[in-house]
């Protein structure tokens, strides 16, 4: 017990450590010697856990799945919570938001780093997918949406969002534009889940800065 406890303490600093740099100097930047220098460790106590760095980067990447599954998952678990809320929520959840999480996705998105967000896109499509499906299917069952489809239109509206919604296109985007780009999404999702006009405009929560009225921040 005592020899599982300590590799897995040793996977958990490489992980940690790793998943640091990965996020402050992107994965091509980082190499094993850097991995190797933060944890004061042999190469070979690495290589002794994984076969490579690529194998280090999915679990770190899987870390970042894993909290960010779990919270959605407890949101869409609260059945108190009327579906359309519920969805706008669960979605919000997956929403990177801390430190860590926000310089990784920064990465992510750079094209040395498209490995790395392909991996992530489908941890997430994989995992996020059913349980935004459930809520839908609830709120079909409450008579608020109305679609025979509930896991297809969920994996269709994520599959959109994480290609329409890349940072790397949106950096060209004016906030008003943005502002325009994520209403006409909001408006799509509506009809494709057969919602009511307007019932699901919470998602704009997801989108930095534009969760005031059109787009506006609280200064105008």
């Amino acid at each position: 017990m005592t020899r599982t406890n300590n590799s897995q303490r040793t996977i958990t600093a490489i992980v940690d450590v790793a998943g640091r740099l990965f996020a402050l100097r992107g994965y091509e930047q980082t190499t094993i010697q850097d991995i190797v220098d933060g944890l004061g460790m042999s190469k070979g106590a690495i290589f002794h856990h994984f076969g490579s760095k690529e194998e280090i980067v999915e679990a770190v990447l899987a870390r970042h799945s894993v909290k960010l599954i779990a919270a959605a998952d407890a949101v869409a678990s609260d059945t108190s919570i009327p579906a359309e809320e519920r969805l706008v929520r669960t979605a919000k959840a997956l929403h990177v938001s801390d430190d860590d999480g926000l310089r990784m996705v920064e990465h992510l998105h750079k094209p040395q780093n498209a490995l790395m967000h392909l991996k992530m896109e489908r941890l997430l499509l994989d995992d996020a997918a059913p349980i935004l499906a459930r809520v839908v299917q609830d709120g079909v069952e409450q008579g608020v949406f109305d679609t025979p489809y509930p896991q297809e239109v969920t994996e269709m509206i994520l599959a959109y969002s994480n290609s329409a919604f890349d940072a790397g296109h949106l950096a060209a985007f004016t906030v008003d534009e943005l502002a325009h780009k994520a209403r006409s999404f909001i408006w799509a999702i509506e009809r494709l889940l057969g919602a009511k006009d307007g019932s699901l405009s919470g998602l704009i929560r997801m989108f930095d800065g534009l969760d005031q009225p059109d787009g506006r921040d609280g200064g105008e």
